[in-house]
């Protein structure tokens, strides 16, 4: 009886040892964690700065007379109307200008019917002289000197630049308006009856004064901005549990 008893003690012992004994294990975990993250916001930033600007300007005006001028029954291809062609050939001094611009103004008799009034640059081209024989009908035949004179013209119609036209007629505007800078000189072509259709013709030019000039400006500034952001990671943690549970396998 002796013996079984400290048996019995020992094994009582024994359990209570390995209840309140712990070992140490790894086991994984949820855990979670933050990050700074920066997203880009703007900013209005005021500051000055130097540049070149006008300071001063002046302006003047010119009334041009037409170096060329020639009357002719024909209607060349292109235009429109009838009362044969005129022709206004003008030159231009703009060098030295800031800005040129030409006011055309067609008269009240001339837009009384319908014609067609056109602008040509012929800067480099050069004016367009008169016809050999302004009213020889055409089905009379054509001299050398004539057919000449015909392609010569066709080509520059074909060639020049367009500076501005109108359609005349009742309701229909009065004048043309182009920008002159580089125009050295041009010529009017008018389909009409009337023998004054171009009332007047006249240069304007504005001269500016560059210079240096202070101004202020505005502008949007990137910055960054830093946030929070959640996130989660799987992480391996180390803890200590009864060895009992090891041993049951829990």
């Amino acid at each position: 009886m002796r013996k079984l008893g400290m048996l019995c003690s020992i094994l009582v012992m024994a359990l209570l040892l390995c209840a309140t004994s712990c070992v140490t294990r790894e086991v994984t975990a949820v855990e979670t964690y933050y990050e700074t993250e920066y997203r880009t916001e703007y900013k209005t930033e005021i500051y000055t700065e130097t540049v070149d600007a006008v300071v001063d300007s002046r302006q003047g005006r010119k009334y041009l007379n037409p170096q060329v001028k020639w009357h002719t029954d024909l209607i060349f291809p292109g235009f429109e109307g009838s009362g044969g062609t005129y022709y206004y050939g003008y030159q231009l001094d703009s060098a030295g200008h800031s800005k040129t611009q030409v006011e055309i103004h067609i008269s009240q008799g001339a837009q009384a019917q319908k014609g067609l009034i056109r602008v040509y640059d012929l800067t480099g081209i050069g004016q367009i002289p008169p016809r050999p024989t302004p009213f020889k009908d055409w089905y009379m035949g054509l001299s050398p000197e004539e057919l000449n004179w015909l392609n010569s013209l066709n080509s520059t119609l074909s060639t020049a630049r367009i500076l501005g036209e109108l359609r005349t007629g009742v309701g229909m505007d009065d004048y043309i308006v182009f920008e002159a800078n580089g125009v050295m000189e041009f010529g009017i072509f008018a389909t009409t009856w009337h023998g004054y259709a171009i009332t007047s013709v006249r240069l304007t030019w504005v001269d500016e004064v560059i210079g240096k000039k202070t101004v202020t400006k505005e502008r949007q500034v990137p910055y960054q901005v830093p946030y929070q952001v959640e996130k989660q990671r799987t992480v391996t943690k180390t803890q200590k549990v009864p060895i009992w549970e090891v041993i049951l396998g829990k």
